[in-house]
């Protein structure tokens, strides 16, 4: 599992190191460094898959794009180098990559020369999830387990993964009771759990590299092609799928822990749905995955406090293998952290709540009543 994450003059950040655990939820103001720390292990998921054995980042692929080097450079410091450092269970692992303008990869060192292969493994077979997940599609694009190991970044694989991966047994920590554990019935399940009555045929289009995926949202219809279901259907479904796939993964081929990062879980849910998304994404980090999230919601944020306190009378994940960063604006008088950690107690309490830590609530309804 990683620990942590360390960034030296990398876009926002002149230096952070931040603890990571089991489930880590990144969440605070626009543009103040959340999906950098994202970017930087997908940075390095991207370069160890798609440039191996090379001694450059690839900044540009299929999973990010962030332009040229000195576009990620951090600017106020003046440097013309940064690093990307990881700490793992079996080691640590520096990234030194050097800055030349407009160059589209950046070199690096690598300190130690031979890392550790856990920490690669776990770099390499990474599962990302992003914010800009694709909509309701009439068709879905076919991959081999060679060139494709998840539902991708943007969710586009979803429906070959499934279907691939029909019979992957999930480990009973992440079952829901309500169903049998190969992969396709679990991914039912819990989808039920957010939309009631919905399931899924996926069939491939005969002499294409296609896919066909339908979906009810009611036992008492038919399926449904995706462009007449709504979205919020469409985004969860990759989530789901993404976190089942990869602990029924890691069981099955007898790997470490598998990293799973998300951003914007949320999207297009309604609020009950927020916060199931929070109990799911801690059942996936209870279960033997690392989770990372990307989120704006205060429901999320609630769901993994129930999930710490009690789902059904019993905790689901302990106190301390949760681990909430809320990021704030750098300031350049360096008075105040870039990052403030709340600590959260068995009974999913908070020692603090930072000012714009979702308390944008009480102050709007202060406004209205007169507070």
């Amino acid at each position: 599992m990683l620990q942590s994450i360390r960034l030296e003059h990398f876009k926002c950040f002149e230096r952070l190191r931040l603890p990571l655990m089991p489930l880590t939820l990144l969440t605070g103001l626009n543009a103040a460094g959340k999906s950098t720390v994202i970017q930087a292990l997908t940075l390095l998921h991207q370069t160890l898959n798609e440039n191996p054995g090379s001694n450059g980042l690839v900044l540009n692929g299929k999973d990010v794009s962030l332009g040229s080097a000195d576009e990620v450079v951090d600017k106020i410091s003046g440097r013309d180098n940064f690093t990307i450092g990881v700490d793992h269970d079996a080691g640590s692992v520096l990234w030194r990559m050097q800055v030349e303008a407009n160059a589209m990869v950046a070199p690096f060192v690598i300190q130690p020369d031979h890392p550790p292969e856990a920490l690669l493994q776990t770099l390499q077979t990474l599962t990302y999830i992003s914010a800009d997940r694709i909509g309701p599609r009439e068709t879905y694009p076919a991959s081999s387990s060679a060139q494709q190991t998840g539902v991708g970044a943007h969710g586009e694989y979803t429906p070959w993964f499934i279907n691939e991966h029909e019979d992957l047994i999930i480990p009973r920590a992440m079952c829901s009771p309500d169903a049998p554990p190969p992969l396709k019935r679990q991914v039912e399940a819990w989808l039920a759990s957010f939309f009631p009555g919905s399931a899924i045929e996926i069939e491939p289009l005969p002499r294409t590299s296609l896919l066909v995926m339908r979906m009810r949202t009611s036992a008492a219809t038919n399926f449904h092609r995706m462009t007449n279901v709504g979205y919020g259907l469409s985004h969860v479904l990759p989530v789901i799928t993404a976190c089942l796939g990869a602990v029924g993964l890691a069981q099955r081929e007898e790997r470490i822990a598998p990293l799973v990062m998300v951003e914007n879980p949320e999207l297009h849910l309604h609020p009950a749905g927020q916060s199931a998304m929070g109990v799911f994404l801690a059942r996936a980090a209870a279960s033997g995955a690392q989770v990372i999230v990307e989120t704006h919601s205060d429901h999320v944020l609630n769901g993994i406090r129930r999930a710490v306190k009690g789902v059904d009378g019993a905790p689901i994940l302990m106190p301390d293998q949760v681990v909430i960063h809320f990021f704030q604006l750098r300031d350049d008088t360096g008075q105040r952290p870039q990052v403030i950690s709340p600590i959260i107690d068995p009974q999913g309490n908070l020692d603090t709540w930072p000012q714009d830590f979702f308390d944008q609530y009480e102050k709007d309804l202060g406004s209205l009543i007169g507070w």
